[in-house]
């Protein structure tokens, strides 16, 4: 992790992702393996010693102390110059845009402003690293963009290196450089967004970034996918043959006027973001987006359209 990147960790629940941050703030122990931050060694040494901070996805803020006596603590406490404690902890409300609560008390905070404040006390110390474990995860979604965009604003700010873990797929993508898959307690995968989202390297991890419709079936000599579904095109790019297993997101089908790949509709789902239709190719259910506007009635034959772009083989055992 280089300064200044900003990777994420996804995966599911018990993976070892907050053990994982835990371990590399000191405040778990290391049964193997190494701890390197700033090229130095830190495995053994305490968590005050290890220029990292970890920030809990609860704020934790001193009740009596306003806004800015909460940011300035890590500095006061290191006995840093009143002027350049006030140059700093200035410099960090701005970065989470809090520069007229420096007065206010922690109880007369919102949940998103005490978030913030947390986040200022953490990168006022200016540490090399930032662990920061699902931060978001008790905000609604109003308050989660405000406070992740200073979450990355804060970064930036500071030049630290931050590891952030999260189960929230859009947040990963938008604050991360890098994102990270941990499957079985190993780390499956690690790639930009985009390449994670469009390229999975395994089932399991497509399974994990979303990619939610799956189809057994056999690619031809020609590269030609036959499944229940009917003869599915894939791209030029894809190399497997034999027994195989695609996946796609639900925006890789449309319905068209005709096509040899046919099913029927069972179900139609809306959401805030879009309107899908659950389809049934002979046993083979798979989602699709649709136009809300101008949907297919239950029970409708259609026929189908899929990108080979936007389709990923994998090899089936």
């Amino acid at each position: 992790l280089e300064r200044g990147e900003r990777l994420v960790l996804v995966g599911p629940s018990g993976a070892g992702k907050t053990t994982l941050l835990r371990a590399i703030a000191g405040l778990t122990h290391a049964t193997s393996g190494m701890i390197t931050i700033g090229g130095v060694d830190r495995t053994s040494e305490p968590p005050e010693r290890r220029d990292a901070v970890y920030l809990h996805q609860t704020p934790l803020l001193f009740p009596h102390l306003d806004v800015f006596g909460n940011i300035a603590f890590p500095l006061r406490v290191r006995g840093l110059h009143s002027n350049e404690v006030r140059a700093r902890v200035t410099r960090a409300m701005q970065a989470v845009q809090l520069e007229a609560f420096g007065s206010r008390r922690p109880d007369s905070l919102s949940g998103g402003q005490r978030h913030r404040v947390a986040l200022a006390r953490a990168i006022v110390a200016r540490p090399a690293i930032l662990l920061l474990d699902e931060p978001l995860s008790s905000l609604d979604p109003a308050l989660r963009n405000d406070v992740r965009d200073a979450i990355v604003n804060a970064q930036m700010e500071s030049g630290a290196a931050m590891l952030l873990v999260t189960h929230d797929l859009d947040e990963a993508g938008l604050i991360g450089d890098r994102i990270g898959v941990i499957v079985d307690r190993h780390l499956a995968q690690i790639a930009s967004p985009s390449v994670l989202f469009t390229r999975p390297a395994t089932l399991a991890i497509a399974r994990l970034v979303g990619i939610s419709n799956e189809v057994i079936g056999e690619v031809d000599a020609d590269g030609v996918f036959m499944c229940a579904l009917g003869a599915v095109r894939l791209a030029m790019d894809e190399h497997v043959r034999g027994p195989a297993v695609i996946g796609f997101r639900p925006e890789a089908a449309r319905i068209v006027p005709e096509s040899s790949v046919r099913g029927k509709v069972i179900r139609i789902l809306h959401r805030a973001g879009r309107t899908t239709a659950l389809i049934d190719a002979n046993g083979t259910q798979i989602e699709i987006v649709i136009d809300s506007l101008f949907p297919p009635a239950l029970g409708d034959q259609v026929a189908l359209a899929l990108d080979p772009r936007r389709i990923i083989a994998f090899a089936r055992d």
